[in-house]
């Protein structure tokens, strides 16, 4: 592997985005959360009535300020 930070079958360098944490539903449902400039940013499992191959689904919506 590669150390400057570039993978040849991606198109370029990987840049971090934002940090995730980890948290529980009420549900007990774990799922990531974070911030990415103005925006609320989620990353949660796919829901078992759900349709397709997918394992998650990311979401985005304004942060409150």
């Amino acid at each position: 592997m590669r150390d400057d930070g570039q993978n040849p079958n991606r198109g370029g360098a990987m840049l971090p985005a934002c940090k995730l944490y980890a948290r529980t539903s009420g549900k007990g449902t774990s799922y990531l959360m974070g911030r990415l400039g103005g925006l609320r940013v989620l990353v949660m499992p796919k829901r078992e009535a759900e349709a397709g191959d997918h394992t998650h689904t990311l979401l985005l919506a304004e942060a409150p300020q």
